[in-house]
């Protein structure tokens, strides 16, 4: 019997900016895949911010929550979309 304590699942922030999702042949598939995982929030920003609106608050308190943070994205002329 082990004395440590089992330490929490790690709590995963996967931040998805594709801004062209039906051209997309591998990031929306790896998107799509990893929103099956319980332990990934998965975030796709153009859904949430089509205005480019950004929620300032909402967006610190989920990086916050979270132990690790992945930003998906296409390159594109190796640079990053706009969002």
């Amino acid at each position: 019997m082990s004395t440590e304590a089992s330490s929490p699942p790690c709590r995963i922030l996967l931040l998805f900016a594709h801004p062209s999702q039906a051209r997309s042949e591998v990031n929306s598939v790896l998107f799509n895949a990893a929103k099956q995982h319980k332990a990934v929030t998965a975030v796709d920003l153009y859904a949430e911010y089509p205005d480019f609106n950004i929620s300032i608050e909402r967006e610190q308190q989920r990086l916050l929550e979270h132990d690790v943070i992945i930003f998906q994205f296409p390159i594109y002329w190796y640079s990053t979309p706009a969002l």
